[in-house]
């Protein structure tokens, strides 16, 4: 019976030692990504990326600017177009613009389309400036909430997985190393996937409403994240890729500026 009681007191302490939190998790990859400081010091952000689009043998450049809590603006050209499409959320408004496009399958006449207020509360996390994965940085004071839900392998790296209910009431599933805590995978739900992936306007734009909407925005879409390289000190991935049924699309961080003024002319609306 003591042996028995020694037993079972032993797995427990082992389980005690080696159990976390989702916060020590949060922690640990803030810390492997510059330390609080140094993210929540970040007030601006621009990011140049190309995408490469497999099936369609195209390339777009995308860019993306960021200034904390005032303005997110993603743009990107299109082999459409001689004009290029964006997104742009500011404290105030959000707008999408959706230059006119020329294709095989038929013709679209230019729109300017602005934001909705739930829809403009959804995107508010956008500007967050906190590094690519802002969201996790201060989590709770920005409102969301977060679980730890186990650990699971991510092409072959051991993972924490930390879900992540925004302030706003969408999900998001952050897939952490173990080994150096970053960023493995993101699962989002299509709409945010295809957001982050530069093609914020052709989504508001094409996406439509009703079922065909909805079923978008129930669908999980994972984002893979690797190639980490340093930026003002800051490990940002440098590539990420995403599988969109039979299109798969890669995202190139060519380059990333920390802290640099932005130009008044992207939270202009034309």
């Amino acid at each position: 019976m003591k042996k028995l009681f020694f037993a079972v007191f032993l797995s427990f302490s082992v389980f005690a030692l080696n159990a976390q939190t989702v916060d020590e998790v949060i922690n640990r990859f803030i810390e492997a990504n510059g330390g609080l400081s140094k993210l929540t010091s970040i007030n601006s952000l621009q990011i140049e990326s190309s995408m490469n689009i497999e099936q369609m043998g195209s390339t777009i450049n995308v860019l993306t600017i960021k200034e904390k809590n005032k303005l997110f603006r993603i743009q990107s050209s299109s082999p459409m177009s001689s004009e290029e499409s964006f997104t742009v959320i500011t404290d105030t408004a959000g707008y999408t613009f959706v230059p006119a496009m020329n294709s095989p399958m038929g013709s679209m006449d230019a729109s300017l389309t602005k934001f909705k207020e739930d829809e403009l509360e959804a995107s508010s996390y956008q500007k967050d400036c906190e590094g690519l994965f802002a969201p996790l940085v201060n989590y709770a004071a920005k409102g969301h909430t977060a679980t730890l839900d186990g650990t699971e392998k991510i092409n072959g790296i051991e993972c924490d997985k930390v879900n992540l209910k925004l302030k706003s009431g969408q999900e998001m599933t952050f897939y952490i190393s173990k080994a150096n805590a970053q960023v493995r995978r993101l699962q989002v739900s299509a709409p945010i996937a295809l957001d982050m992936m530069g093609m914020s306007a052709m989504r508001r734009s094409f996406g439509g409403g009703g079922e065909r909407s909805s079923r978008m925005a129930n669908r999980k879409i994972d984002i893979d994240y690797e190639k980490y390289k340093l930026f003002n000190g800051i490990p940002f991935p440098t590539k990420q890729s995403v599988s969109l049924g039979m299109m798969q699309l890669q995202l190139d961080n060519l380059s990333i500026k920390v802290n640099e003024p932005i130009n008044a002319r992207w939270y202009q609306v034309k």
